[in-house]
């Protein structure tokens, strides 16, 4: 699921999970922008150069008043190509509006979101909603999907050894609540995210806040230093004590590094980087963790003095809902992980008026008061949010999602919905996608734009150290301890079989993860191959040797090994009869994940326990293979709890750096290696090259090191690739405004409201 990107929301054409970096809008017009590989012919404009070393001397970033021509504007499914820029809007911008604006939209979707806070929330799912009430410091410009601009700043300046930047933000910006957008408020909001320490209900060091703590003193991060912290008033002036935001004047900050990195502005384009309003964010936290059922016992039961004592005053009462009362092994849920009454907390164009725990849904009502957009100051038009009311629903039932989306079209109500790749031909030509590579609707008052690439990858990990989440504790039965178990179920899969029969080649079958175009360039090398392939017969023989002699030792994430009796991974038995079947077998029986709605995830899975299940009923091992559907909200909290063996899933970058996939598939105690039980040392030593590499600009060493963890994994087989995705979008005709940017949605979830009209 995200985020990191980690997202278990993978579904079908959508297969997918994404967390959401920016929002890409061109100036004059808006634009869908993609810069993976070219896969159509089709191509309008060249983006500039994706990476560039760090500065040498002191450089300034500042918004640009001259203004910028807008792409040319293609047909509606004209398939977009390698850094190119494609219109998918038949007017500019905001002004060409008619009179029959529609004023609600309803989107259903196949998706739930996990937590709608953003500093806390990393599913694709919940970000693509968080981008529509809340705003970052940066984003990216309209011309090139990896090229940062200052959003909520107006400006910035970098030294020369990247250790410091200086910025000045936009004045006159208010919060939805009215209060106003200053140094204190990015104080507030990015302090708020380094406490947070990655951390949910559940547990710590599980959600995004270790991409801006990379920055900082790491051993204060329990994601990168693989630690427990002890949150408590101690811990939380020991962070603040790092100045990590320092406040120069009412509307200027410094931001002080410790460890320099290259990305630098790419991570401060993410949604955990989103600023929110302080007052409104303090009191209505407060009031939750006050009530009698959160059990807490907090430092400062009613905040006093002035903003900035107030702050420390709520970080400590933040600290103190860590490990304790309702949260025993997490930290306090805050009032916008649900915002059920809604949030007024953001500078987006939208405030979320209320979601439903229950249902899923949720209604957005556009802000009187946006103050527009970034590209107002760049010469493009004022963002004016056109449709009022926008209503999600949560449909996961694609029959429903069909018949609803054919009555709008006819009704001429407007409406957006998920549809599966493996439902492509029921709204899309299947002639039209076979000989002309278009997407022709068939549907009257239906339009599909795409499909688009991007920087994403299907990935299925094979899990180790497996908890039960009733119990939290281990499994005995550790089946992907054992690299024959990992070969076997890999090789029981034929995934190039799946992408055309499954998927209609909505996507690329994938030999590693990294996907193609990522920056630095030369990150991805289709020639790094998977140790597996179909075939059942290898599968089979895998199985019969992990039987026979089942693997003894084992070893938790930490590295230490673990006691005899702890795992065992006895099945089946230790000597086949003369018929070539066991007697009286030891059974055991390996749940296989995927997000409800993923109709590729459960077609790989369905194709994999047959295949195991016929090898199992074969010798008689007394193995058995299940196939479980889960809501994808669910499915990541079980990726973050260690509490399954096997899980359908797509990474997304967070942003568009390969560090950003190295960290989370490869790296050691990383936040993505840690909850998939993964702790391989032979990483250790590219991982540290990678980091200096980064921090000096050395690009050459950074794709020469990921090349190498691609190999290594690989051979580990810690995953299952399955494909780089492509993406398309279905609506009514009647709606228009709509762009995509693959750096951040390879799923039709990232809809910006703000555009459509």
């Amino acid at each position: 699921m995200r985020s990191r990107n980690k997202d278990a929301i993978s579904n079908a054409a959508k297969i997918g999970i994404v967390i959401i970096i920016i929002i890409i809008i061109a100036l004059g017009g808006y634009v869908a922008i993609s810069q993976t590989s070219k896969i159509s012919s089709t191509s309008t404009a060249t983006s500039s150069s994706t990476s560039a070393p760090p500065p040498s001397s002191t450089t300034t970033f500042i918004t640009s008043s001259s203004s910028s021509s807008s792409a040319s504007t293609p047909s509606v499914s004209t398939l977009t190509s390698s850094s190119t820029i494609s219109s998918v809007s038949s007017t500019t911008g905001n002004s060409a509006v008619s009179s029959s604006i529609p004023k609600t939209l309803t989107w259903e979707t196949s998706q739930t979101p996990a937590y709608l806070d953003p500093q806390v929330s990393w599913d694709s799912f919940g970000q693509s909603i968080i981008q529509n009430i809340y705003e970052p410091l940066l984003w990216y410009n309209g011309s090139c999907s990896t090229c940062v601009i200052p959003w909520l700043a107006q400006n910035y300046t970098a030294a020369a050894n990247l250790m410091s930047y200086n910025f000045t933000l936009r004045s006159g910006i208010t919060f939805a609540d009215g209060e106003p957008l200053n140094s204190s408020a990015v104080y507030f909001s990015m302090n708020r995210l380094l406490i947070e320490d990655g951390s949910a209900p559940f547990g710590h060091g599980v959600q995004a806040s270790w991409i801006i703590q990379q920055l900082e003193n790491t051993s204060l991060s329990s994601t990168l230093c693989g630690c427990s912290q002890n949150y408590s008033a101690a811990w939380v002036n020991e962070v603040l004590a790092q100045n990590f935001i320092q406040i120069t004047g009412p509307l200027t900050f410094r931001v002080n590094v410790l460890n320099p990195n290259s990305a630098f502005e790419y991570l401060f384009t993410g949604s955990w980087a989103d600023i929110v309003a302080p007052t409104y964010t303090m009191q209505h936290d407060l009031a939750l963790w006050k009530q009698p059922s959160s059990d807490y016992t907090l430092p400062h039961d009613t905040l006093s003095g002035n903003l900035t004592n107030q702050i420390t005053q709520y970080f400590d009462d933040e600290a103190a809902t860590c490990n304790a009362g309702s949260t025993p092994s997490g930290c306090g849920t805050t009032y916008l992980d649900g915002s059920y009454q809604g949030s007024q907390a953001g500078t987006g164009p939208y405030v979320l008026s209320s979601y439903s725990a229950s249902t899923h849904d949720m209604v957005f009502q556009s802000n009187p008061n946006y103050w527009g957009g970034a590209y107002q100051f760049l010469g493009g038009q004022k963002i004016v949010p056109q449709i009022k009311t926008i209503d999600v629903n949560y449909v996961p039932e694609e029959t429903t999602r069909e018949l609803d989306l054919e009555s709008a079209g006819r009704s001429g109500a407007a409406m957006i919905a998920d549809i599966a790749s493996t439902n492509l031909y029921d709204v899309a030509s299947r002639t039209g996608w076979l000989d002309n590579n278009t997407l022709d609707s068939i549907i009257s008052g239906v339009s599909i734009y795409g499909p688009y690439s991007g920087f994403a990858v299907g990935f299925y990990p094979f899990f180790t150290n497996v908890t039960n989440p009733l119990t939290g504790q281990f499994y005995q039965f550790q089946p992907f301890a054992d690299l024959r178990f990992r070969l076997a179920f890999a090789d029981a899969v034929n995934l190039s079989e799946i992408n055309a029969d499954e998927n209609n080649n909505l996507g690329i079958v994938a030999p590693n993860g990294i996907p193609p175009g990522l920056p630095p360039d030369g990150s991805y090398n289709a020639s790094i191959v998977p140790a597996y392939s179909y075939n059942p017969d290898e599968a089979a023989q895998l199985l019969l040797q992990a039987m026979e002699k089942p693997i003894t030792q084992f070893t938790f994430e930490n590295g230490t090994k673990a006691s005899s009796g702890v795992f065992n991974n006895t099945f089946g038995c230790a000597t086949l009869d003369s018929s070539g079947q066991c007697q009286s077998p030891i059974s055991q029986t390996v749940p296989l994940e995927f997000d409800t709605g993923d109709a590729i995830g459960e077609a790989v899975m369905d194709q994999m326990a047959s295949t195991i299940n016929n090898i199992s009923s074969t010798y008689n091992m007394g193995l058995t293979v299940s196939v479980v559907p889960v809501p994808s909200g669910t499915l990541y909290t079980y990726f973050g709890t260690d509490s399954i063996y096997f899980g359908s899933f797509t990474f997304t970058d967070d942003y568009p750096w390969v560090t950003d996939f190295t960290i989370n598939f490869f790296a050691p105690n990383s936040p993505g290696t840690v909850p998939e039980g993964w702790n391989l040392t032979s990483m250790a030593g590219p991982w540290a090259a990678t980091l200096n590499a980064s921090a000096h600009g050395d690009l050459a060493t950074i794709v020469k090191e990921t090349q190498i963890m691609s190999e290594l994994g690989n051979q580990a087989v810690i995953y299952l690739w399955t494909i780089y995705p492509l993406q398309f979008d279905v609506m009514t005709s009647n709606i228009h405004g709509l762009y995509y940017n693959p750096s951040i949605y390879d799923v039709p979830e990232g809809y910006y409201f703000a555009t459509l009209y």
